[in-house]
């Protein structure tokens, strides 16, 4: 079931992009998607953080996604700078890393933080 999640969640994006996202080489996330290995719990947590879904969700226990890190993003959002949140969370479109200026960096912040309003406004 692992390597049927890791594949959909995956999309477009490269197992090679991927695999340097979770700091591992790309034949060896394809083994995890191959079902050929499986993780240890530390790498678990990292593609969990990575594709921002549950451990249960990767491991096919649950078919809800259940973003549990989006508290912690919206926590980072007022403690750490946007190149730190890029840095973690990076964009990526069409498998290709994105890399923003100045200008595109301050907007993207302010596009998320008015989703952050609105999100709690639906509270």
């Amino acid at each position: 079931m692992l390597g049927k999640r890791l594949i959909e969640l995956r999309g477009n994006r490269t197992q090679k992009l991927v695999a340097e996202q979770l700091g591992i080489s790309r034949s060896r996330y394809s083994h995890y998607e191959n079902n050929y290995a499986e993780p240890d719990t530390t790498l678990l947590q990292k593609m969990s953080e990575f594709y921002n879904v549950s451990i249960d969700y990767l491991l096919g226990r649950t078919d809800e996604k259940f973003n549990l890190n989006e508290q912690k993003f919206m926590k980072d959002l007022s403690t750490i700078s946007i190149d730190e949140i890029i840095k973690k969370y990076p964009l990526v479109y069409e498998g290709e890393v994105l890399y923003l200026s100045d200008d595109d960096k301050r907007a993207l912040l302010a596009f998320i933080k008015t989703l952050q309003n609105l999100k709690k406004e639906e509270l």
